[in-house]
């Protein structure tokens, strides 16, 4: 009879750091991967804003109000209808003030959030979530642009922030410091670094 014999703790060791070598390598792959699947949501995101945004203008003929001070309104609200969001926006009664909000408002909707930005900050202000995304109005409202939200911005999505844009270009940015930004009732959306248009 044969006596198998049995691996050594060298091979065990051996074997153990040819894996732990291996891990090392893939895992920045896999969060480089994830990151640009974070990116292209969020691009995904702010097109479909930008066609909601524009869809709105050329129904009403006027780009959506801001938000009443301390009411909940504004182009996030006004275009919920344009996002297959208007049961949403039928529960919302005119003059509701943010506080007052009834639950299923408190949570941002999922074409409003950003991936990148929800890792980055800690989730709501007073149980409701904060804005992802700003409208940046030009030319008197004649155009918009929709920008990420800064990072330091905390505002309610309720109350559907708007900056002007050199507030917005001056900050920084969820994506490594800049911007994803879609350009009014163009198509496409661009990146945002430094204030200059990088792709």
């Amino acid at each position: 009879m044969r006596h198998r014999r049995g691996i050594s703790i060298l091979e065990v060791f051996v074997v153990l750091g040819i894996l732990s070598l291996l891990l090392a390598l893939l895992l920045p792959a896999v969060q480089s991967a994830r990151e640009r699947a974070r990116e292209a949501v969020c691009k995904n995101n702010l097109h479909q804003l930008n066609l909601a945004v524009a869809q709105f203008t050329e129904a009403h003929k006027r780009m959506p109000a801001p938000a009443p001070p301390g009411q909940v309104g504004g182009w996030m609200v006004e275009i919920l209808p344009f996002m297959e969001q208007a049961k949403l926006k039928d529960s919302i009664p005119d003059g509701l003030p943010i506080t007052n909000a009834p639950s299923q408002l408190l949570q941002l909707p999922r074409l409003y959030r950003c991936p990148r930005r929800t890792t980055l900050d800690g989730g709501s202000l007073q149980s409701i979530e904060v804005a992802h995304y700003v409208l940046v109005p030009v030319s008197g409202r004649e155009s918009f642009y929709l920008f990420d939200a800064p990072i330091n911005l905390y505002a309610a999505w309720l109350s559907s922030p708007e900056l002007p844009y050199d507030n917005v270009i001056a900050a920084e940015g969820p994506h490594h410091g800049g911007f994803h930004f879609a350009s009014g009732f163009q198509q496409g959306v661009d990146f945002m670094l430094d204030g200059r248009k990088v792709r």
